[in-house]
């Protein structure tokens, strides 16, 4: 009997000293999902015109980071860009049908007092060898002329009235037809300019009248 109450009083200070443990450390115990709750969604975050920044790709022209670089521009020699011109071959020259230039070509007639005129001539398009004569009153002064770019003259004495000058080509060059301008000076005066196209064998004509 002794033994049972011995037992009986050994568990019991057990029960209380796990008792008092307990309410000196109490532990947390976790909470059980609720089924019914609903699940909690964080809202999407959409772009907004605010958070974009604007590209700027236009450089800052007085900033020293700029990467814009300003070259000197650089001219041609005027001479170079002339001499280029005058040796490429013209639009006109050459095209079209070559009949149209079987022709004289005439200029009129111009009057003056002078003893002499002068008559400059030169190739307006492509140098490509053309050649011709001039006559004054169906008499040769001058039997094979190179036209080049570059403008030459020739000074003509006059006779007392009608003085007929002709140029007269001698072929069409590389390039049909034979291409000419020409411009009559009366004492450093421009009495007239003009531009002759024709074939071989045809004329470019025009009176000076002496007064």
């Amino acid at each position: 009997m002794k033994y049972l109450i011995a037992l009986f009083f050994t568990i019991f200070l057990s029960i209380e000293s796990e008792a008092q443990d307990l309410i000196s450390n109490p532990k947390a115990i976790p909470a059980m999902p609720n089924p019914n709750a609903l699940p909690v969604i964080t809202p999407e975050k959409k772009p907004s015109i605010f958070d974009v920044k604007p590209k700027n790709d236009v450089p800052d022209l007085w900033s020293d980071k700029s990467k814009v670089e300003f070259k000197k521009e650089e001219f041609a020699n005027p001479a170079d860009r002339y001499t280029k011109r005058m040796n490429t071959r013209s639009s006109t020259e050459g095209d079209g049908d070559a009949k149209a230039f079987r022709r004289d070509q005439y200029f009129g007639d111009f009057r003056t007092k002078s003893e002499t005129i002068k008559v400059m001539y030169r190739d307006p398009q492509a140098v490509d060898g053309d050649l011709l004569k001039v006559l004054l009153n169906d008499k040769v002064i001058l039997d094979n002329i190179f036209l080049e770019g570059n403008f030459k003259f020739i000074e003509i004495k006059l006779v007392d009235g009608f003085n007929k000058i002709d140029f007269v080509a001698l072929n069409e060059g590389q390039y049909f037809p034979n291409t000419g301008g020409f411009i009559i000076m009366d004492k450093g005066l421009q009495l007239y300019s003009s531009e002759w196209n024709m074939s071989t064998g045809f004329k470019a004509s025009f009176i000076i009248v002496k007064e």
